[in-house]
């Protein structure tokens, strides 16, 4: 009967393993008739099914079952969003449109990479040792909203380029150094910078404002003729650096290079007024790590 198959081991064939699942049928209906739901196969604890079945297969002489273990349920993860890159932390102003990815337009042998840098202070060099300062000019930085102009280094070129020529030749060099040197003034107008030139070596008449020494504007690469010609052993460019807690040399000037503020004259022509404090500080920190003989050679 049931229980006998349900009871006896000796019972346990494959038909009475049938007839036991078949016994559960009335406990089934039963629950079914008082409105309770029968468990599902799957509610089976599975203690109960593996110990069942390891008797049942020891009681035919059948091989253990060995059980798989089930594999890990798939869980779909929703990819993590990438991090802001560089330039996106750093553009904090919606006006400023450029970043360190986007190379500034000119001759791509003047990218602001070391290679070019020490190429160029090298060709400076050289060519300042050959010709000397007639064939140098001191090089400014300006953004066109402001009066300020930073000193960003030295242009240098053979005889038979121009300094127009010259810096348009090195402009990406140039104004990418201008733009990293002074970070906070320039970086933002990265792209739209103003450069200037005055003669070389012409530090301590613009400090002394010297109205007779007036500024010129430079123009971009394809804004002069023939300066992707020039080859970049022509010129040369030598970039400003600044020492430990060092502020920099600047100048006030007008729309047309010319001095901003009152002359500043020695003691002994007589001078119209004193320096202020602030132009003295200028003085000295353009004079800071110089040869004063630099200045007064030949005059």
């Amino acid at each position: 009967n049931k229980q006998t198959l349900a009871t006896s081991p000796q019972a346990l064939t494959p038909d009475g393993a049938m007839v036991l699942r078949m016994g559960l049928l009335p406990v089934c209906a039963a629950a079914a008739a008082l409105g309770l739901a029968p468990l599902p196969a799957a509610a089976h604890p599975p203690a109960f099914v593996q110990s069942y079945r390891r008797s049942t297969r020891a009681a035919t002489g059948e091989a253990p079952l060995r059980l798989r273990p089930r594999p890990a349920p798939k869980i779909a993860v929703a990819p993590t969003p990438p991090l802001a890159s560089k330039s996106e932390w750093n553009d904090l102003d919606d006006d400023d449109e450029f970043d360190d990815e986007r190379p500034l337009p000119g001759p791509r042998d003047m990218a602001y990479l070391p290679t070019s840098v020490v190429r160029q202070n090298n060709n400076f060099v050289a060519i300042r040792e050959a010709g000397g300062p007639e064939l140098t000019n001191d090089v400014y930085a300006r953004d066109p909203s402001t009066d300020v102009f930073f000193f960003v280094g030295k242009c240098a070129r053979v005889s038979d380029v121009s300094v127009r020529a010259a810096v348009a030749r090195q402009w990406p060099l140039i104004e990418e150094h201008a733009c990293r040197l002074r970070r906070f003034e320039l970086f933002p107008k990265r792209g739209t910078v103003e450069l200037w030139t005055a003669p070389g070596d012409s530090e301590l008449d613009v400090a002394y404002n010297r109205p007779e020494l007036k500024f010129v504007k430079m123009d971009r690469t394809d804004d002069v003729e023939g300066a992707r010609d020039v080859k970049s052993a022509e010129v040369g460019f030598q970039g400003e650096i600044y020492d430990q807690g060092e502020e920099g040399f600047r100048t006030w000037r007008t729309e047309d290079g010319s001095p901003k503020r009152d002359e500043i004259k020695a003691p002994e022509k007589g001078p119209k007024r004193a320096p202020t404090d602030e132009e003295l500080e200028e003085i000295q920190e353009l004079l800071k790590g110089k040869d004063l003989n630099e200045f007064f050679d030949g005059k």
